[in-house]
């Protein structure tokens, strides 16, 4: 087919504040021409803003690229080059990397196993790399003193193929910096599940804009949860929306927007409220408006004109999708708070119907599984050139959150 997808991973703080994005090419084999590939369309395809947003990237690099002219094309404040663990260390390429670091490029080592034989292998490298990945699936036997040794010679430790609690857990305790894995979509279920006051209220609202609930009752609703109030207000004037006017009063934003997208707002409003005065539920937001809006997107690529119904339900499958990680209790206990249709239910567990499809799609599109992607676009006689926009459009979409949300 010749289609070319750029996939990004999240890598985050202890506490999952979002920090970087690991970034893969779809038909990436770690050589310089899948490399190559990926930079052209950071630079052309996509962009590296688009990509990106105001997070650094890192790109996997083997030997022969560190070589090439092509590392310089994009700009080093925003990349890291993460070396291959199959690169041949030799007195060259510790030269080059002095003079490449010298010059301000920042290099890590990447998903490398923690052995004997490795740290002997890349120790040459060490002074010139800032940070090093280590494979958890193949480290089982790392220590905190090992992790403390490589602290202490200036390097930042990334735990990488991370894929459950227990083991981030396990990360923290041993000292490592940064993580990457698919943990932050399995969380720890809780015997005592239990929603915030905020939380609560958002949902009563909620439920008030999905009835027939009239305004003056909206408004005096709204206007009795006043930090509710104020923190819709700000993030409706927020650069996500590009208002002309800002918006200053709940009436306002009832009028402006109607109810419809209100209560999508009001729904992501849950996953935007931090937690102990941090940041942390930032990556499960920005994976809410990830999933809404592709799943938005692709159902007006197979029907150009969706009613409003149709957008609705696509919008609400993929925030459904993901709102139990918000209140880390059971998906089918979250699901009942809202009364969710049984359609619905089976398009989320069994990616039953129409629906169902469009989630399995993108679920395809965030693990980057460009089998089951290109068997969607043969499926619906989509040419895959009309995909790369939209996959383009959602990062900037999400990104342009991100900003938003500091």
């Amino acid at each position: 087919m010749g289609s070319s997808y750029i996939g990004r991973q999240p890598i985050v703080n202890e506490r999952g504040a979002l920090f970087a994005y690991d970034l893969f090419y779809a038909r990436q084999r770690g050589n310089i021409h899948a490399t190559a590939t990926l930079i052209n369309d950071l630079q052309s395809s996509f962009g590296i803003d688009r990509i990106l947003g105001k997070r650094v990237g890192f790109i996997r690099a083997d030997h022969q690229f560190i070589f090439n002219e092509l590392l310089s094309l994009l700009p080093k404040e925003r990349v890291v080059y993460a070396l291959l663990e199959e690169s041949n260390v030799d007195a060259l390429l510790c030269d080059r990397l002095r003079k490449l670091s010298e010059e301000g490029y920042r290099f890590a080592l990447n998903d490398f196993a923690f052995t004997p034989e490795n740290l002997e292998k890349f120790s040459p490298i060490f002074p010139y790399l800032e940070y090093v990945k280590i494979d958890i699936t193949r480290s089982r036997r790392i220590k905190r003193e090992d992790v403390e040794q490589l602290k202490q010679q200036g390097l930042i430790v990334i735990g990488s193929k991370i894929e459950s609690h227990d083991i981030h857990a396990e990360c923290v305790s041993k000292g490592f910096s940064y993580f990457q894995g698919y943990f932050i979509s399995k969380p720890r279920v809780l015997e005592n599940p239990s929603f915030s006051l905020d939380q609560e209220a958002v949902m009563q609202l909620w439920n008030m804009l999905q009835c027939e609930t009239g305004i003056n009752e909206l408004v005096k609703a709204f206007e009795m949860n006043h930090m509710i109030s104020l923190k819709l207000i700000r993030f409706i004037n927020s650069a996500v929306f590009s208002l002309r006017n800002p918006v200053s009063s709940i009436r306002h934003v009832l009028t402006l927007m109607g109810r419809e997208p209100l209560s999508r707002w009001m729904l992501l409003l849950m996953f935007s409220e931090p937690q102990e005065s941090d940041q942390d539920n930032i990556p499960l937001l920005l994976m809410v408006i990830h999933r809404t809006e592709l799943m938005t997107k692709l159902l007006e690529l197979i029907n150009p004109n969706p009613t409003k119904a149709q957008m609705a339900t696509a919008y609400f499958v993929g925030m459904l999708s993901l709102i139990h990680l918000l209140f880390n209790i059971p998906h089918r206990e979250a699901l009942k708070r809202l009364n969710v249709a049984p359609d619905i239910e089976r398009a989320l567990f069994e990616g039953d119907g129409f629906y169902g499809e469009l989630l399995t799609m993108v679920r395809s599109i965030e693990i980057l599984d460009v089998g089951a992607i290109e068997e969607f676009l043969d499926q619906h006689k989509i040419d895959y050139t009309k995909l790369e926009p939209i996959i383009s459009e959602t990062m900037d979409t999400v990104n342009k959150f991100d900003e938003a949300m500091g």
